[in-house]
């Protein structure tokens, strides 16, 4: 009968551990999962926030237009100032 309690007893304690093990497992997912969901939301609000904070490819291309025709007037009035033109 003595045997019976040891084998019992080692059952128990192996049944303590595993559980204690996939509680750990539990909540180390837990926390990846939260994780994940601030990340995921960081991701969303930096998706909306990023066309406020930056220029569009077609913004930029009408401002450098306009900056590139006012050096060309800037050019030609330096030439005909030196007469090199």
């Amino acid at each position: 009968m003595e045997a019976q309690y040891i084998i019992d007893a080692a059952f128990g304690i192996i049944a303590f551990f595993a559980a204690w093990v996939l509680k750990r497992v539990y909540v180390s997912i837990d926390d990846l999962w939260k994780k994940h969901d601030e990340t995921a939301q960081r991701i969303t609000q930096l998706a909306i926030e990023l066309p406020k904070q930056y220029v569009t490819k077609s913004d930029l291309n009408q401002g450098l237009n306009a900056v590139h025709e006012r050096f060309d007037k800037l050019e030609v009035k330096i030439d005909r100032f030196t007469g090199a033109g």
